[in-house]
């Protein structure tokens, strides 16, 4: 018995995807913020089953019908005000919505098919931001076809080593959800199989940097494939969103076919967007960022001598490697200080 999902929505359904740390929740209001694009949702459950998907550990049919149900199932529930993250701090909250109102008026308005209908008719864009879907992207074009946007948010590798790191610091708490497996009961994430005896092995610092370092050309491969076999995908680098927000804004139109919202400006403030230098704004001060107006290249330093220090020279050596690979492809005025 072959399990299917036919009778699917036709609107868009925008992901803004990345590793962990690159800055993504950045982009959350501003894609939002779009003409016909629903409030911005952090929901899980595409990257499982895509992970899943690319370990053999589900079958096509169950995967391709999860996927499908689920977007069609949450979309609908943003259209009736189901499910509203009344909860005040998060990013994706109420609080951080550019129209509160005609959120709050969706919990008094009806139900059924003619919502359905609004949904398709209107092209109202579903919206979620999730971790790591680029390294197994094989369901998303099989899943939703020439529905299916992907911006992919990433980041200078050295920027990212302490986020990593912070993450792994806390990885064996009950409230971490990543997909992950046992090695002599240490627990490491789905994507280090293949080199665990490396992670095992290395201390918090080189862990950190090795997740990068392996990461990275595998994400950026993926990225040209998924481009070639006609997948829509808009890569985006953090030093462009932050450095050259307009730029950014143009990319953004043309590639979702949608205007930005009327609040645009207010939207960027509250984001601190442009900036003058990176961490000059928001962050989430659980992974280690702390705000600083310092000039870039002393924090630049800074950020290389904490991991040569902690780090043997060959796992500083493949971090060199990959911010060479990182600036080849996304160059900014962080290649200045290599």
């Amino acid at each position: 018995m072959k399990l299917e999902k036919r009778n699917t929505f036709s609107n868009d359904i925008i992901f803004i995807d990345g590793l962990w740390g690159t800055g993504k929740s950045l982009l959350g209001p501003i894609v939002s913020g779009m003409a016909g694009v629903e409030k911005v949702k952090v929901e899980s459950l595409y990257e499982y089953v895509s992970w899943l998907f690319h370990l053999k550990k589900i079958d096509l049919d169950g995967a391709l019908w999860m996927l499908r149900t689920y977007a069609d199932c949450s979309q609908y529930h943003n259209v009736i005000g189901r499910e509203t993250n009344l909860r005040w701090s998060d990013d994706t909250g109420l609080k951080n919505s550019h129209d509160k109102l005609k959120i709050i008026f969706r919990l008094f308005l009806g139900e059924g098919d003619s919502k359905v209908a609004e949904i398709n008719k209107e092209n109202l864009a579903f919206c979620a931001m999730s971790h790591m879907l680029m390294l197994s992207p094989d369901l998303l074009s099989l899943a939703y076809g020439s529905r299916v946007k992907i911006i992919e948010v990433v980041r200078h590798p050295l920027y990212m080593v302490n986020h990593f790191a912070s993450y792994l610091e806390r990885f064996e708490s009950p409230r971490e959800f990543t997909m992950s497996f046992y090695v002599n009961d240490i627990k490491v994430p789905w994507f280090v199989k293949g080199w665990e005896k490396e992670y095992l092995t290395a201390n918090l610092t080189e862990r950190a940097v090795l997740c990068i370092t392996r990461t990275y050309p595998w994400l950026l491969k993926n990225i040209e494939k998924v481009k070639n076999l006609g997948l829509q995908v808009l890569d985006l680098s953090f030093e462009e969103i932050v450095f050259n927000t307009d730029a950014t804004l143009n990319k953004l139109k043309s590639f979702t076919d949608r205007d930005h919202s009327r609040r645009i400006k207010s939207i960027l403030n509250r984001q601190s967007l442009p900036r003058e230098s990176i961490s000059d704004g928001k962050g989430h001060a659980g992974y280690g960022w702390k705000k600083d107006r310092r000039p870039e290249s002393e924090m630049y330093s800074d950020l290389v001598e904490l991991v040569q220090k902690n780090c043997s020279p060959s796992v500083f050596r493949e971090l060199n490697k990959t911010i060479k690979l990182y600036n080849n492809r996304y160059p900014s005025k962080l290649a200045e200080f290599v």
